[in-house]
């Protein structure tokens, strides 16, 4: 009779966590009312192929350089197109075309700046 008991007794077990389970696939998952902070000291978006297209990274203080937070954007072949740089020192941003042939790049360095553009048959401005 004991053994009958004990075994009711896990059945009944079973059946919750399995009632349990079949609710949480079931019923609608719900965001939280507030946005809330993502936090970290690196963040990488990834495509289908697991391939990184975008990031944002903080690049440490190194042989006199301040520490840089770097944005880029990555085309599928694995090239950054666009970045963003800023540091306590200086700032600055680029755009690469698809070849490598032409680019552009605006930066601020302490009191000087500088634009650069080279186009694909390499005319400079």
């Amino acid at each position: 009779m004991r053994r009958d008991t004990i075994l009711g007794a896990l059945t009944a077990i079973n059946l919750l966590l399995l009632a349990g389970i079949v609710l949480t696939q079931v019923l609608p998952a719900r965001a939280q009312d507030q946005p809330g902070i993502l936090r970290g000291s690196g963040l990488q978006i990834v495509d289908g192929q697991g391939r990184v297209r975008s990031s944002i990274s903080i690049l440490p203080a190194k042989d006199g350089q301040a520490e840089t937070v770097l944005f880029r954007l990555i085309t599928e072949d694995g090239q950054p197109s666009v970045k963003i740089a800023a540091s306590s020192a200086s700032a600055g941003l680029s755009f690469v075309g698809g070849n490598d042939e032409s680019y552009v790049i605006l930066d601020a360095d302490g009191p000087k700046t500088r634009l650069r553009m080279v186009e694909p048959q390499g005319a400079k401005s």
